[in-house]
């Protein structure tokens, strides 16, 4: 008898090892062509990294050590971009998170005959990036533009302001674009997570006396603590590398107002032609979002 069973078990391992074998044999083809796709940019970019290479001057074509990171160190513009994409990451990330948040705790008491309003909160989350960069650089327009026609109406401001000609002002715009279009994703991840929430746990806190405020401090909070740090480091390392919505609205003016890191490579590689230290640049950045990767990995493994 013992025999059987222990042929059974064998059995069964080896039937699960077969298994794992003929899925890792399915899945190789596809893992080799996605590797390829991501690996080969990336050895190529710290290869020309260490070149001057200019395609307006293909005779200069030169090996140059380390001289395109130091240019790097020296270069004003370089940390005027890391400055902006930091405060703009940021910004975008805890102000859409906030609403996120605000927007699901409304809407999840909403009765079931009023579901459909999930689904037009959505809408934004949709919209294509070009979409919302054009929309929004019509609703900032100092003459057309319905913000300042509000804000007029409201006696916010005395005239109208050109949201996207003034340093100080056309990053709060891009921003706001950028909250308006991310807010929704926030909402359904958090929505998501307040579904899993045991009733039974809610109201034992009551039956204790809590307060609506302290359940949501003890109970609600600590629940939703996993989807808060996947929700918001994944639109950490998307913010990092969010091009069309500025490009559309700004161009990452005026001067170098709104200028990202992300925009500041494309300049330099297809405008100024500089392959070499916009390689460079993007070496640096993707060293950058590897360190929040690596974060965001340990924040995981930390709540789960």
């Amino acid at each position: 008898m013992w025999g059987r069973f222990k042929n059974t078990v064998l059995s069964t391992e080896n039937g699960e090892d077969n298994s794992t074998k003929l899925a890792a044999l399915l899945i190789a083809p596809a893992l080799a062509v996605m590797g390829f796709i991501i690996v080969y940019p990336l050895l190529e970019a710290l290869w020309l990294s260490f070149f001057n290479y200019q395609l307006t001057k293909p005779d200069e074509y030169a090996f140059a050590m380390a001289q395109n990171y130091g240019h790097m160190l020296k270069d004003d513009v370089f940390w005027i971009a890391l400055k902006n994409t930091v405060f703009f990451t940021f910004a975008t990330v805890f102000i859409g998170l906030l609403l996120g948040l605000l927007m699901a705790l409304a809407i999840d008491h909403i009765a079931e005959r009023f579901a459909s309003i999930r689904g037009l909160i959505l809408i934004p989350w949709v919209v294509p990036g070009i979409v919302v960069g054009y929309l929004f650089m019509y609703m900032f327009d100092v003459e057309v533009g319905i913000i300042n026609y509000f804000l007029l109406k409201a006696n916010i401001i005395s005239k109208y302001l050109p949201w996207l000609m003034k340093e100080d002002l056309s990053m709060i715009a891009v921003i706001a674009a950028h909250v308006w279009n991310q807010a929704p994703f926030y909402m359904l991840m958090i929505t998501a997570g307040l579904k899993a929430i045991p009733d039974d746990v809610k109201e034992a806190a009551y039956m204790e006396g809590a307060s609506r405020w302290e359940e949501f401090c003890h109970v609600t909070l600590p629940y939703l603590k996993g989807i808060l740090v996947i929700s918001s480091l994944l639109m950490i390392i998307r913010n990092f590398n969010n091009f069309p919505i500025i490009w559309t609205m700004t161009g990452g003016g005026p001067v170098y107002a709104t200028t990202t890191s992300v925009i500041y490579i494309y300049r330099e590689a297809f405008e100024q032609y500089n392959l070499g230290y916009a390689s460079a640049v993007g070496v640096v950045w993707v060293a950058i979002l590897l360190i929040v990767s690596v974060v965001y990995v340990r924040s995981l493994q930390k709540d789960f």
